[in-house]
């Protein structure tokens, strides 16, 4: 019987959207990584990561760190592998930026002057924009989800994206947020790296269609896994704790 992986999204399934881990939640991290094989998988680099986690997850020995779309991991803090996928972002953006201009849906806070574009091998666009005061409030947040939520903006994005770059995965990342990403240089291409000496399992908050927890979820799926579809950090550590609980019995 192979020994479990548990892999993870990081934004909305350990830690708030963009924030810092809460307390509860990486004392359940630092535990479950006592008993379980635990990756966290995100589409963001490893520096952000840094921002929101404590050293005790940070440098543990038995939690891997997937960054940028699963196409860096980290051990320790330290970079131990790099895919090396690159997008080319130059003749990509100015389809992307014709599309932004030309959606019928505009919120009325969103300056596409001021999308701040990472590109490497992913490219994540806000909605809002990133001026040079810093990140979105909460309140602007909030407000564009529940517009967004109405009206489809990102989704009218990516279904024109998607017949544009049928080799490229378009989803909703995030709360405010387009990711666009090459087929086999998502965060499912993680799955390879463990699904011959683990049994795989995956927690994520965006499983469904266009949610950037959907590719990997299918892949996890595919070789056998289990998914773990949760709304919010507490589900996360809920059943995290469920599970330690049972990994204790058994070993009585």
């Amino acid at each position: 019987m192979k020994p479990r992986v548990f892999l993870s999204d990081n934004d909305g399934t350990l830690t708030v959207a963009r924030r810092p881990i809460r307390g509860e939640m990486a004392e359940t991290i630092v535990a479950f990584a006592n008993h379980f094989k635990f990756a966290i998988v995100t589409g963001s680099p490893f520096h952000d990561m840094e921002e929101q986690m404590p050293p005790e997850i940070l440098t543990n020995p038995n939690i891997d760190y997937w960054c940028n779309m699963g196409n860096t991991l980290y051990r320790n803090g330290k970079e131990v592998y790099n895919a090396n996928n690159v997008i080319d972002f130059d003749s990509f953006n100015p389809v992307l930026q014709d599309i932004l201009k030309n959606c019928p849906h505009q919120f009325h806070k969103s300056f596409p002057r001021h999308h701040e574009i990472h590109a490497n091998c992913a490219i994540n666009f806000t909605m809002l924009g990133r001026p040079e005061v810093g990140e979105p409030s909460l309140e602007d947040r909030a407000e564009y989800v529940a517009w967004d939520a109405k009206v489809g903006q990102r989704r009218w994005i990516i279904n024109h994206l998607n017949e544009l770059y049928p080799e490229y995965n378009m989803s909703l990342g995030g709360q405010i947020s387009v990711d666009i990403v090459k087929k086999g240089c998502d965060k499912a291409q993680v799955v390879d790296h463990y699904k011959d000496k683990y049994d795989i399992a995956y927690f994520g908050d965006r499983i469904y269609k266009m949610g950037n927890d959907n590719a990997i979820a299918h892949e996890v799926v595919d070789v056998g896994g289990t998914i773990y579809s949760v709304s919010c950090p507490h589900d996360t550590m809920r059943i995290m704790q469920i599970l330690i609980e049972e990994d204790k019995k058994q070993a009585v």
